[in-house]
């Protein structure tokens, strides 16, 4: 049977960076991995890519979804008929896993080898999970539906905000095991080995085409001046829920990475040529509005903003 993993957590949480400790964690299994994103651009499979790893992206959608989740299961039954002994699923920010047996059993009727679906890793960002757990259901559900929850950026809280994160976490998830983290620091093997997964059999999700966030692609096809684009972000991050993407500057390609109180911005060295920023409205369809008053004279004419 293939080994099967589910990483939920919140958009920015640290999903990809726990996705490429686990890739060199068990760099000695055939991996597959699937990376579902709601944009339409496929930011964290560039992030994630490497040789010798059969890698599947599912974008514009949550995989839990009926707008998507007709690929998600066409994706898992090509991959069961592939040499893997190890699949791991890296789910949008906002997913909702609550039926992922359903999935894996209609999944297994048909797969060349079957899955053994060994749980959910939910990382819970220390700074973000309390303001949005109450307002996103299927922020809830993550933890709920998890084996394991891992509460990251511990370094960027009071201890006081900590304990509140982990007992609100305890209070909808009593039975997983929980992990407090920088940078998702743990010990990944014994984590994974002992995932005490609850019963779903019967759950329904609550990702529904309706409840799917805005999403806005700005690209570019020439250089943009980066001292203008940073600002530009900057403004605009406190109406979002997630940036993330890459920019071609003078200098070369860098990497965005943004949330309603952070930007990082820094060098990107791999493969990627251009210009491909995702934005995840916290404040819907106003985002359009809000990103096009933004453009200063710089931007305006170099960004185009795509739905």
């Amino acid at each position: 049977m293939i080994k099967l993993f589910l990483l939920t957590g919140f958009l920015g949480a640290g999903k990809t960076t726990l996705l490429q400790k686990l890739l060199t964690e068990f760099h000695d299994e055939k991996i597959g991995v699937i990376v579902n994103e709601f944009g339409q651009a496929g930011i964290d499979g560039t992030l994630v890519a490497q040789n010798g790893i059969l890698m599947h992206e599912l974008n514009n959608g949550s995989i839990f979804c009926s707008c998507i989740k007709e690929n998600f299961l066409d994706s898992l039954i090509a991959l069961s008929n592939r040499e893997i002994s190890c699949l791991f699923i890296e789910a949008s920010g906002l997913a909702d896993p609550a039926n992922m047996p359903q999935i894996l059993r209609t999944v297994n009727a048909k797969a060349g080898t079957p899955y053994d679906y060994r749980g959910s890793i939910c990382i819970a960002d220390a700074e973000t999970f309390c303001d949005y757990c109450s307002l996103l259901p299927a922020l809830h559900q993550q933890v709920a539906c998890s084996g394991a929850v891992i509460v990251n950026k511990a370094d960027l809280v009071s201890e006081e905000a900590l304990t509140d994160v982990l007992e609100r976490v305890r209070s909808i998830n009593p039975a997983a095991a929980i992990e407090v983290t920088t940078y998702c620091r743990t010990d990944l093997r014994r984590l994974t080995g002992d995932l005490n997964t609850p019963d779903l059999s019967d759950a329904e999700t609550s990702n529904t085409p309706e409840s799917r966030p805005k999403t806005v692609v700005l690209t570019a096809k020439e250089p943009l001046p980066a001292e203008f684009l940073y600002a530009f972000l900057d403004r605009i991050k406190a109406h979002t829920y997630r940036i993330k993407g890459f920019a071609r500057v003078e200098d070369g390609i860098v990497y965005i990475s943004g949330m309603k109180n952070h930007l990082q911005i820094e060098p990107w060295t791999g493969a990627f040529s251009g210009t491909e920023i995702v934005v995840i409205s916290a404040v819907g369809i106003q985002i359009v509005s809000r990103i096009t008053k933004e453009l200063d004279g710089e931007l305006k004419d170099k960004i185009k903003i795509g739905m």
